[in-house]
C-alpha cells in the first residue's frame, strides 16, 4: 500500500509564526524603550567622560520646529538602557568583520587609537574661529607686543602619526588649517608645535587610548618655546602616577583592556605656589589630584578637571610677570613648565567662564599671553566670540 507523505507546513501556520515573531521583537523594542524612559536619567557617564542628553520639555514651540524631536533622539541615544555594553557588542562585531574604521576611528599600528576629526576643519565655526583669534591677538600685540602674545595650535594624533593610520586611510590635513591660522595672526605670534612634534614623532608623545598629548609632548614643546622666549628651562624627571589609563577614545568603542601610563613631571628644585579656582576660596596646595587615579577620569589627576578659571600664585614676586593661558585641557600638562617664571600663572578655559574677558585682563595685570588649543577642538569650538568680551 502507498502511503501519503505528510501534508506540507500550512500558509496559515507560517504567517502565525511571522506574526508571534513580529510580536516578540516589538514587544523586545518597546520594552527596552520603556525601560530606559522610566530607569533613573544618569547626568554624566563615567566611561565616557562627558555630560549625557537629559529628557527635553516639550513645547508646541519646540515640536513644530523639530527641535523637540532631535533633542529626543539625543536622549535616548545616551541615556539607552544597557549602553554601553550595546556600544561594545557593536565595536566587537565591527572588528570580527574587519574594520579598521570605527566611529570616526582609526585602528592604528601599535595599538594607537587615532580619530579621524571628519569634517572639523570645514565648517562655518572652524572658519569663524580663525577670525575671532586673529582679532584677539592684534589687540593683545598691540599692547603687550608681539614677543609677549603667543598661539599654539597643537596637531591631533591624526596628523603627526600619519605613518601609523591604516593603509587606506585619508584624514583632512590639519596643517592646511593651521597654515590658515598662522597666516592670520600677527607676526612672531603663531609657534609652530606640529614643527617639534614631528621632530619626536618616534616617541610616545600621544595617547594610545586618548585625544590627549602626553606630558612628554608637552616637556619637547616647552623647551623650544621658553629657548625663544628667553624662558628658563630646569631640569625634571618624569614620574609615572598611573599605568592603568583607559582614555575617552577608548571608552567611546567600549574597548577594554588596553591602557596608557601617565606621568608627571618633576622639577629638580620645587616651586613654591597655591592654586585659587574660579577666584572662591577653593584654594588648593597642589596641581595634582591624586583622587583620580582611582577613577575613569584619570587625565582629570591634572588640576582636578577643567574650570573656568584656575589662578596659580607664588607667594613672593620673583620675576614680576604674569602668564594667562587661554587653554583647552591640552595645556594642564604643559602649564606646569611655566612656574619657573612667572609670578602667576592663570589657565583660563572659556567653555567654563562667563565674565567678561577684557575685565580678566584688564585687572589681572598680565605681562604674557598664550592660547594653547589642540586642532580639532579649536576649529569645533562655540565660545570664542567671548574673546571679544
Amino acid at each position: 500500500m502507498k502511503f501519503q507523505k505528510e501534508a506540507d507546513w500550512h500558509p496559515s501556520m507560517n504567517r502565525t509564526v511571522s506574526v508571534n515573531v513580529t510580536l516578540m521583537f516589538l514587544v523586545l523594542i518597546f520594552g527596552i524603550a520603556a525601560a530606559t524612559v522610566i530607569k533613573p536619567q544618569n547626568e554624566r557617564s563615567e566611561t565616557e567622560n562627558r555630560s549625557l542628553a537629559m529628557r527635553p520639555s516639550f513645547s508646541i514651540g519646540a515640536l513644530l520646529s523639530g527641535q523637540f524631536a532631535q533633542d529626543y533622539e539625543s536622549y535616548l541615544s545616551d541615556q539607552f538602557i544597557g549602553r554601553d555594553g550595546w556600544i561594545t557588542l557593536k565595536t566587537d562585531f565591527e572588528l570580527a568583520a574587519g574594520k579598521k574604521d570605527i566611529s570616526g576611528v582609526y585602528f592604528a599600528k601599535d595599538g594607537y587609537l587615532i580619530e579621524s576629526h571628519e569634517g572639523s576643519f570645514t565648517t562655518d565655526q572652524a572658519k569663524a574661529n580663525i577670525s575671532l583669534l586673529a582679532s584677539f591677538a592684534k589687540k593683545q600685540s598691540e599692547t603687550l607686543g608681539n614677543d609677549h602674545v603667543t598661539v599654539m595650535i597643537v596637531p591631533n594624533a591624526v596628523d603627526i602619526l600619519r605613518e601609523k593610520l591604516p593603509a587606506f586611510a585619508q584624514p583632512y590635513d590639519e596643517e592646511d588649517y593651521i597654515s590658515q591660522v598662522r597666516a592670520a595672526l600677527p607676526d612672531g605670534v603663531f609657534f609652530d608645535t606640529g614643527k617639534i612634534l614631528s621632530a619626536h614623532k618616534d616617541k610616545e608623545i600621544y595617547y594610545r587610548t586618548d585625544h590627549h598629548w602626553k606630558t612628554l609632548a608637552a616637556w619637547y614643546v616647552y623647551q623650544a618655546w621658553a629657548e625663544e622666549k628667553g624662558l628658563s628651562v630646569g631640569a625634571y624627571s618624569p614620574v609615572t602616577v598611573t599605568e592603568d589609563f583607559e582614555g575617552t577614545i577608548s571608552s567611546k568603542l567600549g574597548i577594554r583592556g588596553r591602557a596608557d601610563s601617565i606621568q608627571r613631571y618633576d622639577p629638580a628644585s620645587a616651586e613654591d605656589y597655591y592654586l585659587v579656582y574660579n577666584q572662591s576660596d577653593d584654594v588648593r596646595n597642589s596641581i595634582y589630584d591624586d583622587s583620580f587615579l582611582d577613577k575613569k577620569d584619570k587625565y582629570s589627576y591634572f588640576y582636578g578637571g577643567n574650570y573656568g578659571l584656575i589662578q596659580s600664585k607664588m607667594p613672593e614676586s620673583r620675576t614680576g610677570r604674569r602668564l594667562l593661558i587661554i587653554k583647552d585641557s591640552y595645556a594642564h600638562c604643559f602649564a606646569p613648565f611655566t612656574y619657573a617664571d612667572f609670578d602667576e600663572v592663570d589657565l583660563l578655559d572659556l567653555r567654563y567662564y562667563n565674565a567678561s574677558l577684557s575685565d580678566l585682563i584688564a585687572s589681572g595685570g598680565y605681562t604674557d599671553i598664550l592660547f594653547l588649543q589642540n586642532a580639532s577642538g579649536f576649529a569645533e569650538e562655540t565660545s570664542f566670540a567671548k574673546l571679544g568680551t
